[in-house]
């Protein structure tokens, strides 16, 4: 990938990580013999590294420097955090058999795996934010907006919250014994993603409207 330039590395490599997920969530629900959903997560973690190289070599542009740091990373936020959740619905079931998650293969599996997205987030904002490196990183209007998201990310998670509350205090016995400790302290840290996933959405589309308005 030497002889391509800093933005085409950059696109490939998004790609690769589009392959990576794709195979990550599909990997496991097709008849193959081949560990699809390890080889996506491998995959990915292999585009997002080379992202990292990508992202520092990309000299600034004025296309770039339209967009706050906080929207970058908003953005970023809303697709990983998109895809943890998406994840751990499709996982869900694997929680639910009654044994600590400790014992169960399955469930230890797909905790590394949404915990690699969960590592590849930060490294990639980490990286973005050492691209910011000598230059304003937060004024009034970010943390206006970071306020204002906040707020309604704590609503989307209390939301949640009670949502499971009366999901356990209404439905019956036998229907209870069905969900494990592991599944409900899944459904908890789902109403957590969720929260953090319309955190940083409201923030996202919050930017988004700001640089409209001021085009």
């Amino acid at each position: 990938m030497t002889a391509l330039s800093p933005r085409t590395r950059l696109i490939a490599c998004l790609l690769l990580a589009g392959v990576g997920l794709a195979l990550f969530f599909g990997g496991e629900y097709r008849d193959f013999d081949l560990p699809l959903g390890w080889v996506g997560t491998a995959l990915f973690v292999a585009a997002v590294w080379f992202c990292v190289d990508a992202v520092h070599r990309i000299p600034h542009s004025e296309d770039e420097a339209a967009v706050a740091h906080g929207e970058w990373q908003a953005w970023i936020g809303v697709a990983f955090v998109g895809a943890v959740i998406v994840a751990s619905l499709l996982k869900a079931d694997m929680f639910l058999p009654q044994v600590p998650i400790g014992q169960n293969p399955d469930a230890g599996a797909a905790g590394r795996g949404i915990g690699t997205l969960f590592v590849a987030w930060l490294v990639l904002a980490y990286v973005l934010k050492q691209r910011w490196v000598g230059k304003v990183l937060e004024d009034e209007r970010d943390t206006r907006i970071e306020l204002v998201a906040s707020q309604w990310g704590r609503a989307a998670t209390a939301s949640c919250i009670i949502g499971i509350a009366v999901l356990l205090g209404f439905s019956d016995t036998d229907r209870l014994r069905e969900f494990s400790y592991p599944f409900i302290a899944q459904m908890l840290m789902l109403a957590l993603l969720w929260g953090l996933w319309f955190d940083q959405l409201v923030a996202a589309l919050l930017y988004w409207r700001d640089r409209r308005a001021a085009a």
